[in-house]
This record gives structure tokens, C-alpha cells and sequence, in this order.
């Protein structure tokens, strides 16, 4: 009897005896070792797991990476996450702003151009119209914008996207912060409240406003062991704008730094800082001009070799950084901070034609290259200090800040936000340590941007000196509704010598601005704010030596001078900060 073929094995039927059916092997295989074949196959078939019978543990060791998913990092507050990979907790965030402004527009006349700006007292282009030379200076047609062509109401809008990024070390938490703002800003905003200024679109005493759009980096720093390295917050600041919306004074600083903090027990700290001095660079002001001659002319004056009848100062370059310390101790009842810094003043006085780009060479002058006729290095100081006290037992959240410094030859310590306004560092218009402009909105006698030192004909360069008084209180009416009431005072005084105009140029003035304001905030949602505020701005600046008389003035169509100007503003602002 024949044997049947195994599984798989395919054979053939053929007829037997008694018409039975049998099944033949093909090739006469040999069915004991056919047999043996087919288990060594499903045995290296089970090793390969590709039989069901295989187990795990024949399987090979080398296996496919597991999924990694996002872990929360609680060790910095909320909001962190591990990044995957790695033991770096990160925080993405930012803000979201909308903003309504409305000013009272006035008409304006631009001082800095030539309130201690080394220009002579004298406008002959009126000596026509029966104004005699020689009476003082009257200002140019470019120097005036009408009120009709300033924009009452004005919207702007921010953008802003954080990366905080941190991990663990034996030396303490290593910290990667940035920080970049886009902004839009229309009509004033562009003008006086943006991070810059685009001008005007048409002629400068007629068109309108237009509107700007710019990107900054904000903050980008590094931290690490009390460390701190990279474009941050002022060593020097306190309060810093904390609750206002529009600006006071007292320093509110974004700069390049090198720091270490060294932090000690019950709450005391103690920072060095090297600061960028470019972030606090003011204005370097002039005096030194020719004098007249009865045909309406003007004397050229010479200064080592240089002939000219104009002359204008700037900053010179950078050689030392602004070094920055304070004392810090800090409370459950709040905090105290004491502060200084020494401040390198190094300034130039050129033949003003060799500012001008390119430069020109006025006929009669020396040729315009940019020697320095006068050079001048000194230096200024600053010192403040801060007190914030914790109000809880009126209501929870409530806090009390009050702060005063003083300053000589270092302006920038007391004008306020260093990265916005007409003189902010985006438009390069002026310097970033001259702080915004005493009138928001450049109104009325629009006084010159305050400078660290001015040339006279005492042949120096003579520092001013300064202070500002800030204070503000925020309480919280119900946990979503919250009030700050704000205000500054900041006073600017000017050597004689720079006030007279001593040197020939009209002279400078001093300045007196206080500003105050409050804001309600609804807070319906963590993070969320719908805010209303008013400002009010009072600026009182003495008259400059060398302007032409009020009756003079009139006659060539201006206003009298107004040594006192107002200002009011409001604002409607959303924001969500996530």
C-alpha cells in the first residue's frame, strides 16, 4: 500500500486493485527524509517569527524606538514643556494688541532743529516782508506743521511672539529668553507713538501722517549662575512703565548688557553690570555760531582752523561702557533698590555743513570733511532709588511703587523708554538715550531732545543735570477689575552759558514736564485686558536766547511763543498675553 504524499507535497493518483484510488510520491522521494526536511524548515521558519508558534523571547533583540510624547515641565511654573529629546523645558508664548489713541492736535514747531543747534539768531528770508536782520531767529516755513494736517485719532496694533527656554545644570538653571515685537502704528502713532517714524507723506507743513510698520528684537539674553548676557532690561530700572500705557519718566531701558547678580540670604542681591553706552547716547547740543553784521549777513567764526558760521555737535564713539550697579533687598512686603552708574560723555563740534549727507562745503568755509573743531570727554553719573511695597491688606494684588533719581550728563537715565517715540533708536532721528519728545504729539513750541552735554563759547562742552520723581498704585476693585493712577515729574536744567547762547547760536532751555494719568482694567479672562486710559502732559520750557521777539513773529505769521503747552490722550487698549 502506497504511502500518501505529505501536506504540500503535490503527487498523482493512479488506479489499484479492486478499482481503489492510490496516491504516488513523484521522483520516488523518500518520505522519511521529505519528512525531515519539512520540520527543519518550520523550525527556522519559528526562529524567524514568521510562525505563529515563534515566541517573544526568540525574537531579536533590535527593536523600533518608542514614540516619545510631550511632558510637562513644572519645575519653572506653568506653561512648560519638555522639548522632546532633551531635559530643556520650554515656554512659547506672546501678546496680541489693539489700540485706539485719540490726541488733541496742534500746530508744532520744531525746536530741535534749532534750540542750542549751533544756529546764528539770524533769518534773512524775512527781510523782505519788513523784518530787519539781526532781530533774532525766526523759524523756517520747514519748521512749522499746521494743526489741520495732525491726526486726532490714530490706531495701532503689536504682535509679539516669546521663546523662554531653561534646563537644569549643578550650577543652577541655564535660561534662553527672546522676545521680538512687529508693530503697525497710524497718523500720531507713527509719528510720536510708534517705534519710529516714516514722516510725512507729502510736504512735511502740509501732508498727513504716515502710517508704519516695524519688527525689533525686544529681549534676547542669556542666563546662567548669575550670569547675564545679551540685549535685556536695564540693571539700572525699577519700575520701568509697569502699569501705564502711554510713557512716564525714569529710566525704562532696553540695552546690551554684560551682568552678574550675586544673591545672598534674607532677600539681598547685588548686581554689576557693563551696559551698551549706545542705548543711552543723548543728544549732543551747540551754541557756537558767526554773529551778525547790520547788512543782514553773518561773521564766520573760526575754530582751530575751521571757518564756518554754523557749528553742531554730536556723539562721538563709544570707548568705555555705561557700568551699572545696584543693591537690591527684597520682602514679602515688597522690595528696595538702590542704584548708580557712571556714564562716558564723548562728544564732537563739526562746521555743520560736514553733517549733511553728502556733505557740503559752503563757499567761503573751510571744506566740509569731518574734522572735529572742538572735542570734549568727561563724565556723567546717575543714581536712583526705588521703593515697592506689597498692599495686600487693602485688597489682594495691590501694589505701591515710588521711585527718584538724579542725574549729571546722563540724560538717558531719566527720559523714559528708550525704544520708542520720535527719538528712539528705530528711525535713528536722534539718539535713544533722548527718550521720547517733551510733547507726545510734538505739539505747540516743540522743545529741543535734551542732550548730555552742550558746546559754548567757554569752548566746553558743559553737562546739564536732571531729575525725575515716578509713583504709582494699582489696586484691585473685585479680582477682574483693577485701577493704576500714574505720574512723573522731571526737571532738566542747563549751564548759564548754554541758556544765553553764549557763543553766538541760539541758546537752549530748560525744562519742566509733569505727566499723570489712570487706567481702568477689565480682566475677564487670565491673561485677557480690556483697558481705558488719560494722560495729561504739561511741559513748561524757558524761552531760548536768540529767538526773535513775539511782535516779530506775528509779523512773519507764527504764534507768540508758549512756554506752557498741554496735552491730553486717551486710550481704548485689548490685549491677550499668552
Amino acid at each position: 500500500m502506497s504511502t500518501p504524499c505529505p501536506l504540500g507535497v503535490p503527487g498523482r493518483a493512479v488506479a489499484g486493485t479492486a478499482g481503489q484510488k492510490i496516491e504516488i510520491c513523484p521522483l520516488g522521494m523518500d518520505m522519511k527524509l521529505l519528512k525531515g526536511l519539512l520540520l527543519g524548515s518550520a523550525a527556522s521558519l519559528a526562529g524567524t517569527g514568521l510562525v505563529p508558534g515563534a515566541r517573544a523571547a526568540d525574537l531579536p533583540a533590535r527593536q523600533a524606538a518608542p514614540i516619545e510624547y510631550v511632558r510637562i515641565c513644572d519645575a519653572y511654573g506653568a506653561g512648560f514643556f519638555y522639548i522632546p529629546g532633551t531635559e530643556t523645558c520650554l515656554r512659547v508664548g506672546g501678546l496680541v494688541l489693539g489700540e485706539f489713541r485719540g490726541f488733541d492736535p496742534s500746530y508744532s514747531i520744531a525746536g530741535q532743529n534749532f534750540y542750542g543747534n549751533g544756529i546764528t539768531p539770524v533769518h534773512g528770508a524775512f527781510a523782505g516782508v519788513g523784518i530787519p536782520a539781526g532781530v533774532g531767529y525766526i523759524p523756517s516755513v520747514s519748521q512749522y506743521t499746521n494743526a489741520r494736517s495732525r491726526d486726532a485719532t490714530d490706531f495701532d496694533a503689536l504682535g509679539r511672539a516669546e521663546l523662554d527656554a531653561r534646563t537644569q545644570s549643578p550650577w543652577g538653571t541655564l535660561r534662553a529668553f527672546a522676545r521680538i515685537d512687529a508693530y503697525y502704528g497710524s497718523g500720531g502713532n507713527s509719528a510720536t507713538g510708534s517705534l519710529g517714524s516714516l514722516g510725512n507723506t507729502f510736504n512735511t507743513t502740509a501732508g498727513s501722517s504716515s502710517q508704519r510698520e516695524t519688527t525689533i528684537v525686544n529681549k534676547a539674553f542669556i542666563q546662567f549662575a548669575g550670569l547675564t548676557a545679551g540685549y535685556a532690561q536695564s540693571m539700572f530700572d525699577f519700575y520701568a512703565d509697569a502699569y501705564n500705557y502711554n510713557n512716564l519718566r525714569g529710566s525704562n531701558a532696553t540695552t546690551s548688557l554684560i551682568a552678574y547678580t550675586a544673591t545672598f540670604d534674607n532677600g539681598f542681591s547685588a548686581t554689576l553690570s557693563a551696559e551698551d553706552q549706545a542705548s543711552r547716547r543723548a543728544a549732543i547740543g551747540s551754541t557756537i555760531a558767526g554773529t551778525a553784521t547790520a547788512a543782514g549777513g553773518t561773521v564766520p567764526v573760526t575754530i582751530n582752523g575751521i571757518s564756518a558760521t554754523s557749528f553742531q555737535a554730536q556723539p562721538a564713539g563709544a570707548r568705555v561702557p555705561d557700568v551699572v550697579g545696584n543693591l537690591r533687598y527684597d520682602q514679602p512686603w515688597g522690595a528696595v533698590q538702590l542704584t548708580a552708574t557712571a556714564h562716558q560723555v564723548r562728544a564732537s563740534l563739526f562746521e555743520a555743513s560736514a553733517l549733511t549727507t553728502p556733505a557740503a562745503t559752503v563757499a567761503g568755509s573751510t571744506p566740509a570733511f569731518a574734522f572735529p573743531a572742538l572735542t570734549s570727554n568727561s563724565y556723567g553719573f546717575a543714581i536712583q532709588g526705588g521703593m515697592q511695597l506689597n498692599a495686600d491688606y487693602l485688597s489682594p494684588g495691590d501694589k505701591l511703587w515710588l521711585q527718584a533719581a538724579y542725574e549729571k550728563g546722563a540724560f538717558g537715565y531719566i527720559a523714559g523708554n528708550n525704544l520708542g517715540f520720535n527719538y528712539g533708536a528705530v528711525n535713528q532721528n536722534r539718539y535713544a538715550g533722548s527718550g521720547f519728545t517733551p510733547s507726545d504729539y510734538s505739539a505747540g513750541w516743540n522743545a529741543q531732545p535734551n542732550s548730555d552735554c552742550v558746546f559754548t563759547g567757554s569752548g566746553a562742552c558743559e553737562e546739564q543735570s536732571g531729575f525725575d520723581i515716578t509713583g504709582a498704585y494699582k489696586h484691585y476693585w473685585i479680582p477682574t477689575l483693577s485701577s493704576g493712577i500714574y505720574g512723573s515729574y522731571m526737571q532738566v536744567n542747563y549751564p548759564g552759558d548754554a541758556l544765553a547762547g553764549f557763543g553766538g547760536g541760539v541758546g537752549i532751555s530748560n525744562i519742566k514736564e509733569a505727566r499723570v494719568g489712570s487706567n481702568l482694567v477689565w480682566t475677564p479672562l487670565k491673561g485677557f485686558d480690556i483697558g481705558a486710559e488719560f494722560m495729561y502732559v504739561h511741559v513748561n520750557q524757558t524761552r531760548p536766547a536768540g529767538l526773535a521777539p513775539d511782535f516779530v513773529l506775528n509779523a512773519a505769521g507764527l504764534p507768540s511763543f508758549q512756554p506752557n503747552t498741554n496735552q491730553y490722550e486717551g486710550r481704548l487698549r485689548v490685549q491677550r498675553a499668552f
